[in-house]
């Protein structure tokens, strides 16, 4: 692997300011060509260290919004379901920069593998996957990935990082190779492991463990740099991916706090003076409710705005009822009051997540929020199950039948004229009762594996009015169970998910996955 040369700040400075012009020139997409983007100006800055792909990281960009410019599927398209071999339950897929013959591979990794997945004759194959263990007892642990622009691909597995890549470079049916293994256990307890991930504007592959340990290296894993969160006799818990921006700022939420952790381009730091932060949060109960994965705010970071105007970090509580909280990402404007008394004054909003119910006393969500510009959409994941549930994290499996399965979106705006937040619609009959949505720019559509009548399903709803637009139907078979896997917009139009059975592509029907 080759070995990332750290280059003097102001060559670093230059590096970010190339790639928020290039953003601003294409609408910052992610330079996969043009795709049927559309460029509506929302785009965060384009991160030149990723693969040239739709989709190269979970959550898309390290702004973690999971939003599109790229085309989904159309309410009038015929859809068909791609599916192959691929391992079971894959949570994210990265796509890849296109090879030279314009096709695309797909990586992804599972509690027990990692794979390299392709489109032949309409179908999904798996070209190559390795064993990966430990295996289910660390089912957070691997799912967030990055794949560079070196075609690397980098997940955790517990206390070691990982990097993959094609053993052929260049070739799109070429096996995989493991090409570096770094060992974290001098700085990760017997008892911690790696949960998110992430890579700076600079190239630096950035990590959150389970009890709070934050750590950037180089991406041939060297030159580590940690810090901690917290008392290590009592460490705060991380139960979710962290975002980054372009100014180093790492964001990452645990059980206690929304942290705002400082990486200048040489030194990682919790020091307020370079820029970092620590914001109390209402995280509720420390008991995680059936279907949360972890105490406090079931979300991974989500950041809002972009250039000079307002900007956040989105999460979801940890309330009974659900409360979606914006904090000011930056410094603290001036004139900004507390919300409430004893309310962190970094709290720029907090609001109630009813899903349209003014009778609401709980809510809940394990998903990311999706963010577009100022908009934010939440999805109900508070199934219909004692509680606690004596199935445990198993209760997902039961989550698509109708008596069990979560109903409602909702979808959220901050207004800049007047700094306030508010509920602009929510649909209380759609169901995404386990997977992390999307939106396309291209089509106006959210999307979410969902569930309907007893059967997965792919939902489309109206971004403007939360309208039920679309719905296929995948099947009734435990096999279509997106399992908390990302949606994601993928290549020419189509869909990508993980589900029990494997890696799924949803697209038009005779559509192949083009270059751009």
């Amino acid at each position: 692997m080759p070995r990332l040369v750290p280059r003097p700040r102001h060559a670093r400075a230059c590096a970010c300011a190339a790639a928020l012009l290039l953003a601003a020139a294409c609408g910052g997409g992610s330079g996969a060509g043009d795709g049927g983007a559309v460029h509506d100006g929302l785009e965060p800055p384009l991160n030149p260290f990723l693969a040239d792909s739709p989709w190269p990281m979970t959550h898309r960009n390290p702004y973690a919004q999971a939003s599109s410019p790229y085309p989904g599927p159309r309410p009038e398209d015929v859809l068909a379901a791609q599916t192959g071999l691929t391992a079971p339950a894959p949570i994210t897929a990265a796509v890849s920069s296109p090879y030279a013959d314009g096709r695309r591979a797909i990586w992804g990794a599972t509690f027990v593998s990692v794979f390299k997945a392709i489109e032949r004759d309409g179908h999904l194959e798996t070209v190559d996957a390795k064993q990966s263990l430990p295996g289910l007892g660390h089912l957070i642990s691997g799912a967030y990935t990055v794949l560079d622009r070196d075609g690397t691909l980098f997940f955790p597995r517990v206390r070691t990082l990982f990097a993959y890549r094609d053993a052929e470079p260049g070739v799109p049916d070429s096996p995989i190779e493991q090409v570096g293994a770094k060992d974290l256990s001098d700085v990760l307890a017997e008892s911690d492991e790696v949960v998110g991930m992430t890579l700076t504007y600079d190239g630096h592959i950035a990590f959150a463990s389970a009890e709070g340990v934050v750590g950037v290296l180089t991406r041939d894993l060297s030159g580590l740099q940690t810090v901690r969160l917290g008392d290590a006799a009592s460490p705060e818990q991380v139960s979710n991916s962290i975002a980054t921006d372009e100014d180093g700022g790492l964001y990452v939420v645990t059980s206690r706090f929304m942290h705002r952790v400082q990486w200048t381009g040489t030194a990682l730091t919790s020091d307020p003076s370079a820029g970092a932060w620590t914001s109390t949060y209402e995280t509720g109960s420390a008991d995680p409710a059936t279907g949360r994965l972890g105490a406090g705010s079931g979300s991974t970071p989500t950041l809002m705005g972009t250039g000079s105007g307002d900007r956040f970090v989105v999460i979801t509580d940890g309330q009974r009822l659900m409360h979606l909280t914006f904090l000011w990402r930056d410094a603290i404007p001036p004139d900004w009051q507390p919300i409430a008394p004893g309310k962190d004054r970094r709290i720029a909003a907090e609001i109630p997540v009813t899903f349209g119910d003014p009778s609401a006393t709980a809510s809940l969500s394990e998903q990311s929020v999706l963010v577009r510009g100022y908009d934010a959409l939440v999805v109900n994941n508070l199934w219909n199950l004692p509680e606690p549930s004596p199935l445990g994290q198993l209760a997902v499996l039961l989550s698509g039948l109708p008596d069990v399965a979560s109903y409602g979106v909702e979808l959220f705006r901050w207004d800049p004229r007047t700094r306030t937040a508010s509920s602009r619609w929510s649909n209380r009959d759609v169901s995404c009762p386990n997977s992390i949505p999307t939106m396309s720019v291209a089509t106006g559509l959210a999307y979410c594996i969902g569930a309907h009548a007893g059967a997965w399903t792919l939902e489309g709803l109206d971004w403007n009015d939360g309208r039920s637009v679309l719905r296929f139907t995948l099947g009734k078979e435990l096999g279509w169970n997106s399992i908390y896997a990302a949606t994601e917009v993928g290549a020419g139009g189509s869909i990508l998910s993980g589900t029990v059975g494997g890696l799924v592509r949803l697209a038009p029907a005779g559509a192949s996955a083009p270059a751009s």
